[in-house]
């Protein structure tokens, strides 16, 4: 928790997902198709940066960097110079033996990005907002009600589905079907 590493190219989430409302999976596009939130390839930067070349933060530094990276010539308007990957350091990691797929908790659980990863809106440099701990996660599943009436993914659990619209039962938590497995 707090971890704050330096970037190789400062990115200004402030400015990007907070100012200009930039959706989080427009960069982070495998969120919500796979195990992982992917770290965006900085093709993903020039949809926008081949038409902007200047930032009000940084100015033309950071970009420089990206242009470098994807072998862009600003003058030219062409792509001139070999690609060279991007460094970048990891700053969510968890455990080997920890199974956490994006992709269920945004489809079937409807979780917010910032649930776990802060007002990520608001900063200039990301940094690890949450503790990731197990029992930071296991708590969440304890308290986190599931939402049937309006999610297919659990639709293997008919029969509680059922009892909650018959108000047999008042609520389902996460770890009721599995959560904390």
């Amino acid at each position: 928790q707090g971890y704050q590493p330096t970037q190789p190219i400062r990115y200004s989430h402030a400015l990007h997902a907070g100012k200009h409302k930039i959706e989080c999976q427009y960069c982070h596009s495998t969120a919500n198709k796979g195990k992982h939130a992917n770290i965006p390839s900085v093709n993903t930067c020039m949809n926008c940066h081949k038409q902007v070349n200047k930032g009000p933060v940084y100015g033309t530094d950071e970009i420089a960097k990206i242009y470098e990276a994807v072998g862009w010539d600003p003058v030219a308007k062409d792509y001139t110079k070999e690609p060279k990957p991007v460094e970048w350091v990891r700053i969510h990691n968890l455990p080997d033996h920890v199974y956490f797929n994006h992709a269920q908790h945004v489809n079937a659980g409807k979780v917010q990005c910032q649930t776990c990863h802060g007002p990520i809106e608001t900063m200039e440099e990301v940094y690890q907002y949450s503790p990731l701990s197990m029992g930071w996660c296991i708590n969440c599943h304890r308290n986190t009600e599931v939402q049937f009436a309006s999610n297919n993914y659990y639709s293997a659990y008919e029969k509680i589905h059922e009892q909650l619209k018959n108000k047999e039962i008042s609520k389902v938590t996460v770890d009721k079907v599995g959560g904390t497995e």
